[in-house]
């Protein structure tokens, strides 16, 4: 079984300058005059960010769990519960305590209605995310199983197979040309709210991460060996979603908002951006010493990913309020300094969470879904 590697952990780093990258592009359209190339670099270019986490979440479950080994569900899902299940609760709880706070009367707190924003992770923005990596984690033993019929079968077929049925999925699934108010109620929640915990949408991406795992060595001497390619390939997805933002903004006139909503993450554009941007920095990082300073601050980043997640909108929409109250006019350089603020403040913030979960291990367990107790140096 192959041991956690510093590749694949920092990801997590990479992966949450993209996560920020993506909120605070919401930044850009305060501007008077929105810069289009900035809104694309957080707003587009940043978009193999989410993706990526399940690319990880399904190397780091392949890793535990190999595909000729048995999973004990009960044991695995209730260790899962308790690592994304309560601070995924514990956080969404928060939020909506903080925004009942700032906006009084904002949240309804009717049990039916709460139950409702969790199941679909409607407390915040961003923690969609945890609902989606919840579901991978109750329906793993089917994902475990198809790897191990394309192995016992023909594995590049399945998963040539698997990358086509997810190009057709993903594009169905944002054209579907249905009509969900002739539905019942609950049926309209279901497909209105499917992107928020369908794993389907991810499904390639995660089974990638479970390739990579069992056959990692392989792996990483391939991306190694042909690093020219893969950095052409890389160039090539890039060159793809970025020449697609700008035919469409300049021969379509479409504004930046329905850009987004157009090059997002499950697009064709956006699909092989992430494959591309997955593999090839992977290849960075095993081209990459250790002691480079990027990848020191790569990897402060991914030691602190979970709490810089999901601590992140709430300093944001702090500073939103207090540029708001100050009247301040944004600018490209004041968005960028936004951004490196807020990137700031999180990392702060999860390192001093950090500490007071190794004090308080109750604390550490309901924020982080982990036990920590802090050590002391014999003296």
């Amino acid at each position: 079984m192959p041991e956690r590697n510093q590749i694949i952990d920092d990801l997590r780093g990479i992966c949450m300058l993209g996560v920020i990258g993506i909120h605070v592009g919401s930044f850009v359209l305060e501007a008077p005059y929105p810069n289009s190339f900035l809104y694309m670099l957080l707003e587009i270019l940043s978009r193999y960010s989410v993706p990526a986490f399940f690319f990880i979440s399904g190397y780091g479950l392949f890793c535990q769990y190999r595909p000729e080994t048995t999973i004990a569900y009960l044991p695995f899902l209730k260790k899962r519960l308790q690592s994304v299940g309560l601070p995924y609760v514990i956080w969404s709880l928060f939020y909506l305590l903080y925004f009942s706070a700032v906006m009084p009367g904002c949240i309804n707190w009717q049990t039916a209605n709460i139950l409702f924003l969790l199941f679909y992770g409607l407390s915040c923005y961003h923690l969609y995310f945890m609902v989606i990596l919840l579901w991978f984690y109750f329906t793993f033993p089917l994902w475990h199983k198809l790897f191990s019929f394309f192995q016992n079968s023909n594995l590049k077929i399945g998963f040539m197979l698997l990358f086509l049925l997810q190009i057709v999925f993903n594009y169905w699934t944002c054209h579907p040309n249905l009509k969900s108010t002739d539905l019942p109620v609950f049926l309209q929640n279901l497909f209105n709210y499917r992107l928020n915990y369908l794993p389907l949408h991810y499904l390639f991406i995660f089974m990638s991460g479970g390739l990579a795992a069992v056959y990692y060595n392989t792996f990483i001497k391939f991306i190694i060996r042909h690093f020219t390619k893969v950095s052409v390939f890389y160039i090539f997805t890039l060159l793809f979603i970025g020449g697609s933002y700008y035919y469409y903004y300049f021969y379509h006139n479409s504004s930046l908002i329905i850009l987004v909503n157009t090059l997002q993450q499950l697009s064709l554009q956006g699909f092989l951006y992430t494959i591309g941007s997955l593999i090839f920095f992977c290849a960075v990082f095993a081209k990459t010493s250790l002691s480079n300073p990027i990848r020191k601050f790569i990897h402060l980043l991914s030691v602190n990913s979970l709490i810089v997640y999901l601590i992140h909108p709430f300093w944001m929409d702090i500073i939103s309020r207090l540029c708001h109250v100050g009247g301040i006019v944004m600018t490209s350089k004041k968005i960028l300094l936004i951004y490196c603020l807020l990137v700031t403040l999180s990392v702060l913030s999860s390192i001093i969470i950090t500490k007071l979960g190794g004090k308080l291990p109750w604390l550490g367990l309901l924020l982080t879904g982990k036990r920590t107790t802090s050590t002391k140096k014999a003296s």
